[in-house]
């Protein structure tokens, strides 16, 4: 059994489940492989800049994920997203956890959490090497090692793939599956509580030892 999570780092949904994210790969640990799977959002032609449209945008929505989520969002990042000049480039951050994915798999949700945070809550740039660099030594992680595998074209390619993969899976983020060996059951689809992720999990559980 396998537990496939997409998500995208620039989804602001996204961030405001990254505690049950945290909290479901650690109580599944040993049990259920948990597979994080970038989708890219905005990636492509899709990449955006901000702008004061799109500001009110996000605070508007983001009003409504921290309410429902209990996820605080940065005055950092309310600052942040009215610098117009920022690009919105979903494939940026996602091939750093496509990198850690690949070479620090133990790191790979903790990883994906920090850069979430970075952009929601210290209002940081995620198109910056240094924004990586402040996450690696928080998480004791060698920053040459990462940013010669980071700037890969081998990375770059394995970021489409994971694209490629998410859209398989979901178009709509977050999406958790859980892949029963015969089939894909749909766990959490936008928001759900740690205890609804966890209800729907161990139902899957029991029906495996009948």
């Amino acid at each position: 059994m396998k537990l496939i999570y997409v998500m995208d780092p620039l989804c602001g949904w996204c961030y405001g489940n990254y505690k049950n994210t945290l909290q479901t790969a650690e109580k599944y640990k040993g049990q259920i492989d948990f597979e994080l799977t970038p989708a890219g959002m905005w990636a492509g032609h899709n990449v955006r800049r901000q702008s004061k449209q799109m500001a009110g945008y996000f605070i508007k929505h983001d009003q409504q994920i921290a309410s429902l989520t209990g996820t605080a969002f940065g005055e950092a990042y309310f600052q942040f997203i009215h610098q117009e000049e920022v690009v919105l480039d979903s494939e940026i951050p996602s091939r750093a956890i496509v990198t850690v994915q690949q070479f620090w798999p133990e790191k790979n949700v903790v990883f994906a959490a920090a850069v979430q945070k970075e952009r929601y809550f210290f209002g940081k740039d995620l198109n910056d090497d240094v924004t990586y660099r402040a996450i690696l030594g928080g998480l004791g992680m060698e920053p040459v090692e990462f940013f010669k595998h980071f700037h890969s074209p081998e990375m770059k390619a394995a970021t489409q793939a994971a694209f490629a993969k998410a859209s398989d899976y979901a178009m709509s983020y977050p999406t958790l599956l859980l892949d029963t060996g015969n089939e894909l059951v749909l766990i959490e689809q936008g928001y759900s509580s740690f205890e609804e992720i966890t209800s729907r999990i161990e139902s899957q559980l029991a029906l495996k030892t009948i």
